[in-house]
């Protein structure tokens, strides 16, 4: 069954309460509301303490009630079994996104990196655990590396009471639940005492060392993809014209490969409207204006909600 809840709605519960956590302080990090200076914006987020980034990103589970989901039957193949009634998420394929490639190369200590996806999928049960304060305690984290690197193939998290699972060749992975995420939170600040205001250049740079690792490796994979397609390219031509030498098929797949100048250099079939003026931002002290950088970054790059977590 479709989830009936947005991202957005669970994105939102889920942060608010994490909020409210007992042990931890927990502060998201909004760009537009540090800068307009306005509470939970990021001024919650004391700069003399600890603290640890913590990187959410928000998806919605689909409920299955059959063993014929095919999550359930590719499992089955491997001799185990997933429970039924089951849950799952989808993680975005290589060739839609390199949204995960690149919260790939996020998931390296020091930062926790996590898609959080709920046990529920109803409207009536998101405010059930809202009412309960238990959003976070029925929901799952899972980390990118947990999952690795992704092929072109669908790929889904799908997971019973007992164990998760990824698929599309299904192997089973670990996750945390919301208390296993509080304690390694808890432990690493006690590793790292430093205050906050001291690490946040190294957070911005972490950002930007893990664009550059992400970008690398997309770019080697199509590399990769399209060696990959051109060998295969070869070999169909050489079976099917018995005529034609392998010089001959060399002949023709550059030109199949790589884009003409002209092609390249064409102006587009439409006219780009122009971009709506934006809003200046404004004038930050130099340790906001970091924070408000890599909450950018977070959101924009890796599509994940910051949170500092700090004792």
């Amino acid at each position: 069954m479709k989830p009936r809840i947005s991202e957005f709605s669970y994105g939102f519960a889920l942060t608010n309460e994490l909020v409210g956590w007992a042990e931890l302080s927990a502060a998201p990090v909004f760009p537009s509301l540090i800068e307009e200076g306005r509470a939970g914006g990021g001024y919650d987020v004391k700069l003399e303490r600890p603290g640890v980034p913590l990187f959410l990103q928000f998806k919605r589970s689909e409920f299955l009630t059959r063993r014929s989901g095919r999550e359930a039957r590719e499992i089955a193949k491997t001799g185990a079994r997933i429970g039924i009634p089951y849950y799952r998420f989808a993680v975005t394929e290589s060739w839609k996104s390199d949204q995960h490639e690149l919260l790939l190369a996020l998931d390296v200590a020091p930062n926790f990196v996590f898609y959080a996806a709920p046990r529920f999928y109803r409207v009536d049960e998101i405010n059930a655990a809202w009412h309960a304060n238990a959003v976070a305690s029925r929901s799952i984290f899972v980390a990118p590396h947990q999952i690795g690197t992704l092929t072109d193939e669908p790929h889904a998290v799908a997971f019973d009471r007992q164990g998760v699972w990824v698929c599309s060749e299904p192997r089973r992975i670990e996750s945390l639940s919301s208390r296993d995420l509080a304690d390694k939170l808890l432990a690493a600040l006690n590793q790292d005492e430093r205050p906050l205001r001291d690490k946040l250049g190294e957070l911005t740079d972490d950002l930007h060392a893990a664009e550059v690792r992400g970008r690398e490796r997309i770019y080697q994979r199509s590399r990769e993809e399209l060696a990959r397609r051109e060998e295969a390219l070869r070999r169909s031509y050489a079976e099917r014209s018995a005529n034609s030498d392998q010089a001959a098929v060399d002949r023709i797949l550059p030109a199949w490969s790589v884009p003409s100048e002209d092609l390249a250099e064409s102006e587009p079939p439409f006219e780009v409207p122009e971009s709506l003026p934006g809003r200046v931002a404004k004038d930050l002290a130099p340790e906001l204006l970091q924070l408000r950088q890599a909450a950018d970054t977070a959101a924009r790059l890796f599509d994940t909600q910051l949170v500092i977590v700090q004792p």
